[in-house]
């Protein structure tokens, strides 16, 4: 759901964010495992995410970019743990080795993350970093209620993904607006929430049609599942057989179109789609209460809410 198209510097921000890696690490294997994990970012979206609010709240220096880096480090660090624990996206690299060594690698650059913190010259660093801890912990507390699998109902399942995903773009938004005002602003955390609501809905109907990595398959208390164990009609309840069965769904339906015509006729495909927009009209209207000059709001809202006819990690 993040559409931002910030001329951000990745160059800098690679070089800062590999300096910081190189200075606290000595064991060689271990420093080029990190390494190379972090070159497997082609895209910024957190970082980005700093950068917008930092430079919309009046932010100008160099101290941006070392928060940058230290947002993305974290954020990378939790993609990996969220694997790890999720046992899946086997794509990864760090999927692909012992996961002891993975494991312990993400520990590292978490911890690298929060110690990079301390090294901000800013007034505001102290409030910087009680934020960062905060968000980063929010997320650790979403992360733990998707692994339990117990939500009883959307509600819940919304709150949980509100902390999981919206508390990483929180913790990117806030602290970018922090460093560059020493201000905490409510709408910019709640606007976060349901921008990662929107994108993780948008995730999990991707996943959907990913025979490898279905939360249906999964029978993960995901959105679309707790809507298809209502049984609304006919096609949901085959689809809610079939989820508990042991077949993929290439294995059952025989082709993609079929399963998603199958999807289409349940209501699930319809109910995500209006869902994700409840949660961007939402994300539209705090955006609009940020105490910024009109042009910096139509700034705010034209990187952050993207149209609902266009399709745009973490899950």
């Amino acid at each position: 759901m993040i559409a931002i198209r910030l001329h951000l510097d990745y160059e800098e921000l690679n070089r800062s964010l590999k300096a910081a890696v190189s200075s606290y690490i000595t064991n060689k294997e271990l420093l080029q495992l990190i390494l190379s994990f972090s070159e497997t970012k082609k895209t910024f979206p957190f970082g980005q995410l700093a950068h917008l609010h930092y430079t919309a709240f009046g932010g100008e220096g160099k101290q941006i970019i070392h928060l940058t880096a230290a947002v993305e480090l974290l954020a990378l660090s939790f993609d990996i743990l969220d694997d790890l624990e999720d046992l899946d996206n086997f794509e990864e690299p760090w999927m692909n080795i012992n996961p002891s060594l993975s494991l312990n690698a993400a520990t590292a650059m978490y911890t690298i993350s929060m110690q990079m913190l301390h090294e901000l010259s800013s007034e505001h660093k102290w409030k910087i970093i009680s934020t960062f801890q905060r968000f980063a912990l929010q997320a650790m507390e979403g992360q733990h209620t998707d692994l339990q699998n117990d939500i009883a109902n959307e509600d819940e399942c919304i709150t949980m993904i509100e902390k999981k995903s919206g508390s990483l773009i929180a913790l990117a938004s806030v602290t970018g607006a922090l460093l560059a005002t020493g201000e905490e602003f409510t709408c910019v955390e709640q606007y976060s929430y349901q921008v990662g609501l929107a994108a993780q809905i948008e995730n999990d109907y991707r996943d959907l049609f990913h025979e490898h990595k279905n939360d249906l398959s999964a029978q993960k208390k995901s959105l679309a599942l707790l809507f298809l164990n209502r049984g609304f009609n006919e096609h949901a309840k085959e689809l809610t057989e079939f989820i508990a069965g042991s077949q993929t769904f290439m294995e059952h339906y025989g082709s993609i179109e079929t399963f998603k015509s199958k999807l289409l006729q349940s209501g699930v495909v319809h109910y995500l789609n209006v869902m994700k927009q409840i949660a961007i009209q939402k994300a539209s209207t705090l955006i609009a209460e940020v105490p910024l000059p009109q042009h910096q709001i139509e700034l705010l809202k034209s990187h952050l809410i993207i149209n609902s006819s266009e399709n745009k990690r973490r899950d």
